[in-house]
Formats: C-alpha cells, sequence, structure tokens
C-alpha cells in the first residue's frame, strides 16, 4: 500500500532507523532496506534477534511502539498524498465494477489515520492489515484475506500490485498474479528476480496493463 498507491515520503524508513538508535541499536541501511514489505513487527522481532540475542523477546514491544509513535508524529505533521494517478485508476476499477482492496504490513490504527487523509471511504472496498492476519508477507495472508472480505473465490480472477519483492513473492504464494510498481521501494533489478505478470512505473499505468 504504501509506496504503491501512498506517498509516504521516507516517514517509514527514518521512523524505523530511529526507533532501534533510542535502544541503542545503530542499523545499516542495507539492514532497513530488506525489511519493506514485510510485517514492520516481524522485521523489529528479526533484527533485534540478530542485534539483541537473548534479549529480543522483551525488546520487541517497546522499539515497535516507539516506531509506530514517530510515524504517527511524521504523518501529522508531514501529511501524506496518494501516487500520482491511484486516484484516477481507482475510478477506472469501480467503473468496470472490479473490487479493490488494500493490503498493508502496517496496523489497523495506522492506517485508518493515512486513509483518513486521502479520503478513500467508499472507494476501497477492503483493507486488510497486518494486525488482521497470523502472518505478515511473504506468506499470502493478507492477500487471502483480501479475496475472502471482497467474495472472490477464484485466484485467477485477482491481481495484487506492490512494491516490494515480498509483494510479488505473496502473489505468487496466494496463487494470484503479482503486478510489481516502480513508485516505490524496489528497484527493477529486484523486482524481475522474483515471480511476476508484469513489472509498471506505477499504480497509474495499471490500466494499460489490465487492457
Amino acid at each position: 500500500m504504501v509506496g504503491t498507491t501512498i506517498w509516504f515520503g521516507n516517514y517509514v524508513m527514518e521512523a524505523f532507523r530511529q526507533a532501534f538508535n533510542e535502544s541503542g541499536i545503530r542499523l545499516k541501511d542495507k539492514e532497513i532496506k530488506a525489511i519493506r514489505g514485510r510485517s514492520k513487527r516481524d522485521a523489529i522481532a528479526g533484527i533485534l534477534q540478530v542485534h539483541s540475542g537473548s534479549k529480543a523477546l522483551s525488546m520487541i514491544e517497546t522499539v515497535y511502539g516507539t516506531f509506530q509513535k514517530l510515524l504517527i508524529d511524521s504523518v501529522s505533521e508531514q501529511g501524506v498524498e496518494p501516487v500520482p494517478g491511484t486516484d484516477d485508476v481507482f475510478g477506472w476499477l469501480r467503473d468496470r465494477k472490479v473490487k479493490i482492496a488494500l493490503n498493508t504490513g502496517f496496523d489497523r490504527h495506522i492506517i485508518s489515520m493515512l486513509l483518513d487523509r486521502v479520503d478513500w471511504s467508499g472507494i476501497v472496498d477492503a483493507v486488510v492489515c497486518g494486525n488482521d492476519v497470523e502472518r505478515g508477507r511473504p506468506a499470502p495472508d493478507l492477500i487471502l484475506k483480501a479475496m475472502e472480505q471482497t467474495g472472490c473465490t477464484n485466484p485467477s480472477r485477482v491481481l495484487a500490485v506492490g512494491d516490494t519483492r515480498f509483494d510479488l513473492l505473496a502473489a505468487k504464494n496466494a496463487g494470484v498474479l503479482g503486478i510489481a510498481v516502480l513508485s516505490g521501494a524496489g528497484n527493477d533489478e529486484q523486482l524481475k528476480a522474483c515471480p511476476h505478470y508484469a513489472i509498471i512505473p506505477s499504480v497509474a499505468d495499471l490500466h494499460k496493463v489490465l487492457s
């Protein structure tokens, strides 16, 4: 969702970096980039396991709570906006009776705040968040939950669009077609290395693939 349909600047990565800094852990850029597309709680747990070993379990909630607070503060101060062309594509899909579901590794209260700012109420049919499912990407749970909420039982009629390799791997694991966009975290080389139906510049070009 973030990087695919919502432009979020560098808020997420900076909040991630600072949350670990406040716990005395200095992350390398490659460690931060590697978590893009994953459930943030899972990513924090994995990094803490590497850096803190036996202390990791006791630190997860503290680091995650700090991360969420920093992110909320950034959004409140600087705002967010749709990726250019997203509103037009949503309108194009709705004109054709195509259901629209958003899924994300963030928790519900953060996503509710983002959606309030882009005003997609009445446009999006379902929103599935990281705390709605047992497993985050690359597991298929987010996509399968979105299918359940939109009444879709045929994976061959589902497209999952995302900007990271974890998005594409989740699409493969759900048995749906994965489309990558270059407007977010992943570059062309990274995304081409994953199973995909198409790679497009941004979600604004989605109608060209579907046409």
